[in-house]
């Protein structure tokens, strides 16, 4: 990195105000939005047990599924474009909303349908149609967010959802008081995304230039769709990798399996929501980078995904230690007995990291067909290895088709960033390290004799991420850290 040295310590010191500022809103604020929906998991499963768990994730999954293809990549496009050209914003603005009318139409048509059709739980459909309402709030509430991110002012961000974990907080509180139903305090979701919306309605009208309302214009739909198409399907794809095991999973066992499973999935999509916040602050710059080309590009890549696997990997090897516990305090008694489906998807963790930021550097580098590819291969690997091993081991076998599924998603994505030369250190470390984890995987699922022995075996993919990543790609030092962090123009 050229330049005197005065002008890269302000450069750095610049990058690193900016990012901690965008950090601080964006994750305070989604913390604490999440925070509503990891709060009613947890009083579910206290005071309704694994089977109103397992009802409570089964209308999760399907509304998370569902709620991207209103969303379908608009966001994100919308995200890209107007940093680049703010100027539009009131166009790009109001088409957003031309295009959601009749998309969340749509769900909403199909959900009633499938629900008075095809599901016979009423618990799970009763669940489903109240998280419809909350998924048809946040889908607006998402445009709004983007048009936030687009000119970072992240803070917005922070505060809307502040608002609404403290409205969940609020009903859920009172909720428990009065003994509601099940489906009356998941309801308490609905009230706090109802202010969200609202607030984030208000604000983009007031605080931003979105001015009158914009006919629907119909070339500026299709331009906007054809540029959201392949974030779209990505979205998707991703959503569906998250929840297939448990859809899965629903098809062949009973609420309380649903419920252990979901569980232990919620460190999983802990893992996968740290990344993608960590990633949306940091994808501008990520973006730049790679327009270029340059060395810079491959030095920032390798040194996210050096730290990044090294630090998750800490975090699987402590919840790996403490499942029984963690399970026990967040859960309850009867939901510790989960532990062992969330050893074996500890060692996940580090590689759903990866696997996100992978398909981040693979969308700002502009190369659609290796992240869509590898994302459909994902899906069809998850397909296969969960009616494969869920009829026979149930949330165990769904465990481990996750755990095989992200290894080899790795290792397909890393080599494609070799590949295309963005190798850099900790890649071709991990390069090594990857494919072991899903040959020991495999092995597992082929030749152990009984899932009760499978998270011992597990724990070893672990320590070989972390003890590979650092072998190979070297202790973690300061100059490493100031690439990550540093400001580029």
């Amino acid at each position: 990195m050229g330049g005197s040295p005065d002008g890269v310590g302000r450069r750095v010191e610049s990058g690193l105000r900016k990012t901690l500022i965008n950090s601080t809103a964006l994750f305070g604020g989604e913390t604490v939005s999440r925070l509503g929906g990891w709060l009613m998991a947890f009083i579910v499963a206290h005071r309704f047990g694994a089977a109103g768990l397992g009802q409570y994730a089964y209308a999760v999954a399907v509304t998370s599924v569902l709620l991207m293809f209103p969303d379908f990549g608009l966001h994100l496009a919308a995200i890209r474009d107007l940093s680049a050209r703010p100027e539009k914003l009131r166009t790009t603005f109001w088409t957003l909303h031309w295009i959601k009318l009749p998309l969340v139409g749509a769900l909403v048509s199909g959900v009633l349908v499938f629900g008075g059709v095809a599901l016979r739980d009423e618990g799970r459909r009763a669940l489903l149609y109240v998280l419809l309402a909350r998924a048809v709030l946040m889908t607006f509430s998402q445009a709004y967010m983007a048009v936030f991110k687009a000119f970072e002012r992240m803070h917005y961000i922070g505060l809307l959802q502040l608002a609404n974990a403290v409205v969940v907080l609020i009903s859920v509180v009172a909720a428990w008081q009065l003994q509601a139903s099940l489906s009356s305090t998941v309801g308490c979701l609905v009230a706090g995304q109802a202010v969200e919306t609202c607030g984030g309605w208000a604000v983009a009208r007031s605080r931003f230039n979105t001015g009158e309302a914009y006919g629907c214009d119909s070339a500026l739909v299709r331009n906007l769709l054809i540029a959201a198409a392949p974030i779209g399907v990505t979205i998707i794809l991703q959503a569906l990798n998250l929840r297939l095991d448990l859809l899965i999973l629903s098809v062949f066992a009973s609420n309380a399996e649903l419920g252990r499973l979901q569980a232990a999935d919620s460190f999983l999509l802990a893992a996968f929501l740290g990344a993608s916040l960590s990633l949306g602050v940091v994808f501008p710059k990520m973006c730049r980078l790679l327009s270029r080309g340059s060395e810079e590009a491959s030095l920032y890549v390798g040194n996210l995904l050096k730290h990044g696997t090294l630090l998750l990997a800490v975090v699987a090897l402590a919840v790996s230690l403490g499942a029984p516990g963690l399970l026990r305090v967040l859960y309850g008694r009867e939901l510790a007995s989960a532990a062992d489906v969330l050893r074996l998807l500890a060692p996940a963790i580090p590689l759903m990291f990866i696997n996100t930021l992978l398909v981040y550097v693979f969308f700002a580098a502009h190369l659609r067909s290796v992240y869509v590819g590898t994302l459909g291969l994902s899906v069809l690997l998850t397909t296969v290895l969960c009616f494969w091993l869920v009829p026979k081991y149930g949330a165990a076998g769904a465990a481990l088709a996750d755990l095989i599924r992200e290894s080899v998603v790795a290792a397909v994505f890393l080599g494609h960033l070799q590949h295309h030369g963005l190798a850099y250190g900790a890649t071709r470390a991990l390069l090594k390290v990857c494919p072991a984890v899903a040959v020991l995987a495999v092995l597992l699922a082929v030749i152990a004799p009984a899932a009760g022995s499978w998270p011992m075996w597990t724990a070893a993919c672990t320590a070989l991420l972390f003890g590979g990543t650092l072998l190979l790609a070297g202790l973690p030092n300061r100059a490493e850290i100031l690439v990550v962090l540093g400001d580029y123009p």
